[in-house]
């Protein structure tokens, strides 16, 4: 039984929706829910629902007793990705109407002119031109038509828009323009209904910076009411804590913070792997890790160097450019659902789609049709036929067997044990380049890098992963399975704020550059302090976006002190590792300033026992295929539940634990650490991995 107060963590993912309630003595209560794409608000309330009577309790009684609710949602990612955004109009200085049809002619493939841009969300017909123009200095050279501004937003409103962004040139150094052009607008359009580019997203470019404003725009008029139609749907079930959302950077803010820009929860979720890592790597004691979080749809990445988890301020979804501070997450599509097929030249292909949660894979017996990745590790043994996900699931290996037969061994004549391992072989090399491209396609040695191996199915992968690339160690947190709604629960406040400055760097701009970080730090601690008193005091970190005179791409430099040779040595170091040179007599030039604002509540209390090792005993045996190699045989498995701290065992073996399943090769040593988790040391690490 809990102990009040209690804090919840809740993600909704493509397949479940993960629970995480961790008491005031630090006990821990985890279950996985199916999602409800239809209504995700339903869906966190069968969840929840689903934790009450878990801990045998009235919903009413597990909310009131709720000091903190954290959620993460990928509500803002799906309707970019599903197209289900608001109509949205864009007011922009003439000449400039179609900056986002025009992009930065950048491809991200230069030799592959084939695939389209997608289609640009403000069609032409709402993108208007208005009169005024300051220059790169901030200095009006044309004032405002005002005229264009009424007529613009009569327009609109008569086409039925529903959002407007404003996005005039150069509003980043000087926003007067569109703060007046706000002022026109509040007469007909509700300020929930207005974005601001010097407020959503203030740096120099206007392509940037006006995708980043119609795509908060965009996603408003499903995330906002969404928030807050949650947030009254828990108080009247009996929660007074307020509830609190998962940010892009890592962070948490109110919902009234995310309804000033949407945008920041492009990547909300996934970034919660932030505090999850923080609690890993003072578990571990080592601090360089890489997440493989790795659920039903999708997997995400991160890296972890040296107790920092690596972030941007460009979001990538599907072709449309956030300029937001954000987590360096890569995402891929590869997941347990992802869907197995036979192309037209008879090759296995994995994805890119993923059969959800409804229908699920074929194994499910609710009407999927395609055999996916899940479906191969039934057939291969990997996972067992019965209950599934607490319970939730029944998993049915012959309709996984027959599925691979149709559409394997009834065209090309391939077992459904050879078609299964072709498709889990193939996922494998799909996640490598995953870690490979966040790792040593970056200048890190994956042989100082422990894979950190969560989500549902990331712990039936990361062995045979990691020691292709040749990485020595994994660890498989016990909350593997709900690793994101476990990192909401030790993840701080955090707001940020970004002043784009332009100039020589040198002795009299870190003197500009302190006089304005004060002037971000009292805004930010106003902001922060209406978190309550409960948490620490606000902590500030800066930061100075730095570049060689006359080069466009910037790396942000951690600022600390004063000391410029310092300062450059740590672009230098850092430019290096990217590009393999640095240039030694350039000058150099400031592009931004970024203040990042925190404070501290309440995380994840460090629990560490020192226990006498054992050798573990296996619960049962089962048929399993091990690798091409070696199986089908015998492997032992063992239930997580029955190991404890000291507990040892050596692969091949499988794991049934509360929220993932474990599978280790041949040779691979697991043991139980102290905080009761498990790392892996690999056997024979493969020859030419990555480094």
């Amino acid at each position: 039984m809990l102990v009040a107060p209690w804090r919840i963590g809740i993600d909704i993912g493509g397949t479940f929706t993960d629970v995480v309630a961790i008491d005031a003595n630090g006990q821990v209560e985890a279950l996985k829910s199916p999602s409800r794409p239809d209504d995700p608000s339903a869906g966190v309330m069968t969840a929840l629902n689903a934790l009450a009577r878990r801990l045998d309790v009235p919903t009413q009684e597990l909310l009131g007793g709720c000091s903190m609710l954290v959620h993460g949602s990928t509500i803002a990612t799906n309707t970019v990705l599903e197209g289900k955004g608001a109509r949205v109009g864009l007011l922009t200085t003439k000449g400039f109407r179609d900056t986002l049809e025009i992009r930065r002619g950048i491809r991200e493939e230069p030799w592959n002119h084939r695939p389209p841009f997608p289609q640009v969300l403000v069609p032409r017909r709402w993108r208007l031109p208005i009169g005024g123009r300051f220059d790169k200095d901030g200095l009006e050279v044309a004032a405002l038509d005002e005229g264009d501004v009424k007529a613009g937003a009569a327009a609109l409103k008569a086409a039925g828009v529903e959002c407007v962004a404003v996005s005039f040139l150069h509003s980043y150094v000087n926003g007067a323009h569109e703060r007046r052009a706000m002022e026109i607008l509040l007469a007909d359009w509700d300020p929930d209904a207005i974005f601001c580019s010097h407020e959503i997203s203030p740096y120099a470019g206007e392509y940037g910076r006006t995708s980043s404003t119609v795509l908060a725009a965009y996603v408003s008029r499903r995330v906002v009411p969404y928030l807050r139609s949650l947030e009254d749907i828990l108080r009247q079930n009996g929660l007074f804590a307020p509830l609190l959302l998962i940010q892009s950077n890592g962070g948490i803010a109110s919902v009234e913070e995310i309804a000033r820009n949407p945008a920041c929860l492009l990547l909300s979720g996934p970034a919660a792997q932030v505090g999850a890592l923080k609690y890993v790597a003072s578990t571990m004691g080592i601090d360089n890790l890489i997440s493989l979080e790795m659920g039903g749809t999708s997997c995400d990445l991160a890296l972890m160097e040296g107790g920092r988890v690596h972030s941007t301020d460009r979001i990538d979804i599907a072709g449309y450019v956030a300029l937001v501070p954000s987590v360096d997450i890569h995402s891929v599509s590869a997941g347990g659902g992802s869907i197995a097929r036979l192309d037209a030249g008879g090759m296995v292909t994995l994805g890119p789609d993923g059969a959800g949660s409804m229908p699920g894979p074929v194994c499910y017996r609710r009407g999927g049709q395609h055999p996916t990745n899940t479906d191969a590790h039934l057939v291969l043994g990997r996972l067992a036929p019965g209950p599934f996900a607490g319970g939730t699931l029944n998993l049915n290996d012959e309709a996984a067997r027959q599925a691979l037969k149709r559409v394997y061994g009834d065209t090309v004549g391939l077992a459904p044990e050879v078609a299964a391992l072709g498709i889990v072989e193939l996922m494998d090399q799909n996640l490598r380049h995953a870690v490979e491209h966040v790792s040593a396609e970056r200048g890190f040695d994956l042989r100082n890098f422990t894979l950190v191996a969560v989500g549902g199915a990331g712990a039936l992968h990361a062995s045979s992963v990691a020691r292709s690339l040749g990485c020595s160690t994994v660890y498989i947190p016990r909350l593997a399975g709900v690793f994101c709604a476990f990192g909401m629960l030790n993840s701080d406040v955090r707001l940020d704020e970004v002043r784009t400055i332009r100039r020589g760097f040198n002795k009299s701009a870190l003197e500009e550059f302190e006089r304005v970080a004060h002037e971000l730090e009292v805004g930010l601690r106003a902001r922060l302090m209406a978190y309550g008193e409960t948490g620490s005091h606000p902590v500030f970190s800066r930061h100075i976006d730095l570049n060689y005179l006359d080069q466009q791409s910037q790396l942000s430099i951690e600022w600390t002190n004063n000391n410029i040779e310092e300062i450059i040595a740590d672009y230098e170091e850092r430019y290096s590792l990217l590009y393999g040179h640095v240039h030694k007599h350039s000058p150099f030039m400031t592009r931004a300033l970024r203040v990042s604002g925190s404070r501290r509540f309440p995380g994840v209390s460090i629990h560490k026992v020192s226990a006498p090792e054992y050798i573990a005993s296996a619960s049962s045996h089962r048929r399993v295929v091990v690798n091409r190699e070696i199986g089908p045989v015998d492997v032992s498995v063992y239930e997580g539940s029955d190991l404890t701290p000291g507990a040892r065992l050596v692969g091949p073996a499988i794991i049934n634990d509360m929220t993932t399943t474990v599978f280790i090769g041949k040779g691979d040593k697991l043991k139980v650490d102290g905080s009761n988790n498990f790392l892996v040391r690999l056997g024979a690490p493969a020859q030419g991995g990555a480094v």
